[in-house]
């Protein structure tokens, strides 16, 4: 019998993963505080390999927690708790639990395996996913439900059923809110009903060990990247739809999706504009830094949703990206960083808008606005950002 690798063995196999991120994305000149940060990112996804590929078992589901203000990559939406539960699709699974009063919960079956770079999605997304959303169910009048999920729908079995795709490994759940501070988060439990599953062995459990080296680099190299595809093909300070996550990735045959660099001093901001579709489900803006981990939503105004967000009254919005404050409602903070990602989205949408991208001083942002913009003091901002902070605490992330 081979023996298992050791706990100095697992960890020596981590040891590059560090080193790996600062050569990826700042290889010559990252000061003392940013390979801090970088540190901290690598053991984040360390923590969410955990999760979502140590801990998990297929014949033991449990929703784990995939992104969040923790685990920050690949540009996290801050209105949405995303959750990953692995499956085997020759599997017989059932989904229970309470609809809650979210503005909607999709269940996205994806393919196995880890991300390794841009082209390793691209493969990835050859699978044919399948999105399934709570509303599509049967909901009892207290909001519960359940579903049964295999290749074939279970002889006898005359309630709910979603087709599995026999080649799908993972479940990915994504619950969204705009009001983050009264909307009641969906309460989702996942069951296996035709294996009763047995402990991991430990060769599994130290092979899944032996992959989080892997699973690290795999989602620094996407990230990187996907931002360097972000800055070559669509360009400083813009917002356009699309190219490469309109693809396949994300909630796609549904949702629009528009990306651009923001790059800007520290005395400048861009004014951000687009007419907001009369008919939408759901819309949102964010910024992210130039790793594409999303600036820090809980103690920053970092985005905002067609709740959060003041629309003009000429029925468009416009938000100002900066880092000093602008003294403005629809302020998105990009913090420090000196350049990142800008990124909407449009879900179920009668029409995607055409954004403008306006660099301004920011001391002159107020000339480039319509001149009943209220003035926000600085009380009324701490209130806001308390308020946006309570909020995303009330979110179950965990």
């Amino acid at each position: 019998m081979t023996a298992l690798p050791t706990w100095d063995e697992q960890m020596e196999a981590l040891k590059g993963v560090a080193d790996h991120l600062l050569a990826t994305w700042r290889p010559d000149d990252a000061s003392e505080a940013e390979v801090q940060d970088m540190n901290k990112l690598a053991l984040s996804i360390l923590a969410c390999g955990y999760l979502c590929h140590v801990y998990t078992d297929a014949r033991r589901p449990v929703f784990m927690p995939l992104w969040n203000y923790a685990c920050n990559q690949g540009g996290p939406d801050p209105d949405y708790v995303y959750l990953n539960a692995e499956v085997d699709g020759s599997g017989v699974y059932e989904l229970v639990g309470r609809r809650g009063t979210v503005r909607f919960v999709e269940i996205t079956q994806s393919a196995p395996g880890m991300m390794k770079s841009l082209k390793g999605v691209e493969r990835q997304m050859k699978f044919h996913a399948i999105t399934h959303d709570l509303d599509d169910l049967t909901l009892a009048e207290d909001g519960s439900f359940r579903v049964v999920l295999s290749a074939e729908r279970p002889e006898g079995h005359d309630g709910d059923w979603w087709p599995l795709n026999p080649e799908a490994g993972k479940l990915l759940m994504r619950k969204c809110a705009c009001d983050w501070n009264t909307e009641i988060d969906a309460q989702v439990a996942i069951n296996r009903l035709d294996d009763a599953g047995e402990d991991m062995s430990p060769a599994e459990i130290a092979r899944r060990f032996s992959e989080l080296g892997d699973w690290i680099k795999g989602m620094i190299d996407f990230d990187m990247e996907l931002v360097r595809y972000y800055r070559e093909h669509h360009g400083i300070n813009v917002l356009l739809r699309s190219q490469w996550i309109q693809q396949g990735g994300g909630l796609a045959t549904k949702q629009a999706y528009y990306d651009g660099i923001h790059e800007i001093g520290d005395d400048e901001a861009l004014i951000v504009e687009f007419p907001v579709p009369t008919e939408c489900h759901y819309w949102q803006i964010l910024v992210a830094d130039d790793r594409f981990s999303t600036v820090d939503w809980v103690n920053r105004q970092s985005s905002l949703n067609d709740v959060q967000a003041r629309v003009d009254a000429d029925g468009r919005f416009r938000g100002v990206v900066s880092k000093r404050d602008p003294g403005v409602h629809n302020w998105l903070d990009k913090a420090d960083w000196p350049w990142g990602i800008l990124q909407a989205r449009f879900y179920r949408a009668n029409e995607y808008p055409e954004a403008t991208v306006t660099k301004v001083p920011v001391a002159e942002v107020r000339d480039h606005l319509p001149a009943d913009t209220p003035v926000l003091t600085p009380q009324e901002r701490a209130a806001q950002l308390r308020h946006r902070r309570t909020g995303a605490q009330f979110r179950r992330i965990w």
